[in-house]
């Protein structure tokens, strides 16, 4: 028989009263426990005796009754006041919340401590201590075959069935099940869950009780993972929270063992990009791969983003398998390639996992045969990105550089303005290309661009003479500056660079 509230009462060296809610005193009670914590109700499991010291007692009736109010419905046995100096008035509205919801509210004496009162709660309940062992050795006995490899079963799954109720390992921001292939929850429990994360503003206390349908007892706690996880159980068994800790800890070893299994799926996804980028895959294998990775041969895009941006690779890459967004990842050339399927929906999460400052090349979309051409335009659109405001530019949206909107096009500029000085300089040894360069971005400064190019001022100014005659374009034009910046813009573009 589990200990009721009336049991703890009648114990007489406790010399406990009964203060309201009489009709709560059959109450099973699993543990006493004290706490002064704001909102003690978000770590609870269920049957606790919530103990409180008359100094962190609310002062107002309607604070007091807010307490039982709370307490109630995340299920708590009961609650017991300290009497001390600083214990303020017990109000009738107290008294009225508890006899209304069916919660008693005793008081203990000043004299009695706590420490006694958990003790004898703790004695009381012996027996079903060895129960609850029982269902501990169930935990760790899944836990040690999972790791044995002696089942096939997840051992969530397998302690659902072993302890007679439903048990879910969700991603904290999205509930959607941590292995793809595991049960996921119905569209009204995964709301309730998100709702009730985002109540807590991300964070999940002790136990975080999801109201959902009437008479159904939904609880989550926290577990240890590289990406926010929670385990959800349906109608758990009994009332003790420490039951669900050991629960969690078991899930933290399926979480690892999933993260295991999407580092492996990663580095598959890095050979295979890369085979794409340098067409080293035959198109017909390269079908049935992407179509491994949930990706189409068509309607594909290249994301490009600085490697200093993204802290880890893994850790995008795991946030993106439990978002349901197919993809693959390459770090070359200090940039960080996702190649994704071209789903605004997709892109927007790649974007808002990476932080909404951070500049992101976003390609045309492409075909399997133009994931090159794809990648040089997410290269180019990076370019701009990291002077756009937004963070994320598109190949071919409009931009600050409205002739600059697409690859071909700066090539095109490039090849017929710079062209003839790139020419020269090749076959000749000469610098002319880098001299325009500084001296544009010096502000046609003589004196300026002699001292950043360490040479003679008459120097510079033969070199500037000989670009004049080479590209048919003076200096001193308005109409020529502009078209020689916005070639060396072009070239700066091309090269994945900003011309400053």
């Amino acid at each position: 028989m589990p200990t009721t509230l009336h049991t703890v009462l009648d114990l007489p060296h406790l010399r406990l009263s009964l203060f309201a809610g009489a009709a709560g005193l059959d109450r099973p009670v699993s543990w006493a426990h004290a706490s002064d914590l704001d909102s003690p109700w978000d770590w609870m499991a269920g049957g606790e005796l919530l103990m409180r010291n008359g100094c962190t007692l609310p002062v107002s009736g309607a604070a007091q009754a807010a307490l039982v109010e709370r307490c109630a419905v995340a299920g708590a046995s009961g609650i017991l006041i300290g009497e001390d100096p600083e214990t303020p008035a017990l109000t009738g509205a107290l008294a009225a919340a508890a006899d209304r919801h069916g919660l008693a509210v005793l008081t203990a004496a000043y004299s009695v401590s706590f420490v006694a009162v958990a003790r004898a709660v703790a004695d009381a309940n012996t027996g079903e201590a060895s129960a609850r062992f029982g269902q501990i050795e169930k935990i760790y006995g899944a836990l040690r075959d999972s790791l044995g490899d002696r089942t096939g079963d997840s051992p969530t799954a397998r302690l659902g069935r072993d302890l007679g109720c439903r048990l879910l390992l969700l991603d904290t921001a999205t509930a959607h099940p941590v292995d793809p292939a595991a049960e996921a929850p119905e569209p009204a429990l995964r709301q309730a869950l998100l709702t009730a994360v985002h109540d807590h503003d991300g964070r999940i206390p002790g136990v975080l009780h999801v109201p959902f349908t009437e008479g159904t007892t939904v609880l989550a706690v926290e577990v240890p993972a590289e990406e926010p996880t929670v385990l959800v159980a349906v109608e758990p068994p009994g009332g003790d929270t420490s039951l669900l800790h050991h629960l969690a800890t078991a899930a933290a070893v399926e979480t690892a063992r999933q993260g295991m299994l999407r580092e492996h799926e990663r580095r598959l996804g890095s050979e295979l990009l890369a085979q794409l980028l340098d067409a080293r895959v035959d198109p017909g294998a390269a079908r049935e791969e992407l179509a491994a990775h949930r990706l189409p041969a068509e309607d594909l895009v290249v994301l490009a983003v600085p490697q200093e941006d993204v802290a880890d690779q893994r850790d995008l890459h795991l946030a993106l398998s439990r978002r349901r967004v197919p993809h693959l990842l390459l770090n070359r050339s200090d940039l960080l390639l996702a190649l994704l399927a071209d789903r605004p929906g997709e892109v927007a999460a790649v974007h808002q996992r990476l932080g909404p400052g951070t500049p992101v090349g976003l390609s045309g979309r492409c075909a399997l045969e133009r994931i090159s051409d794809a990648r040089d335009e997410a290269v180019w659109s990076l370019a701009l990105a990291r002077t756009s405001a937004g963070g994320l530019v598109r190949y071919g949206d409009e931009t600050g550089f409205t002739v600059l909107r697409s690859h071909a096009e700066a090539r095109a500029v490039v090849d017929r303005v710079l062209g003839p000085l790139t020419a020269y300089d090749r076959a000749n040894g000469t610098e002319l290309l880098g001299t325009l360069r500084a001296f544009l971005v010096n502000r046609r400064s003589w004196q300026r661009t002699a001292a950043a190019l360490n040479i003679h001022k008459q120097t510079v100014m033969y070199r500037v003479q000989r670009v004049e005659e080479l590209t048919g374009r003076r200096l001193a034009e308005t109409a020529d500056i502009t078209e020689l910046w916005i070639a060396f813009q072009a070239h700066a573009l091309l090269r994945g660079e900003v011309l400053r």
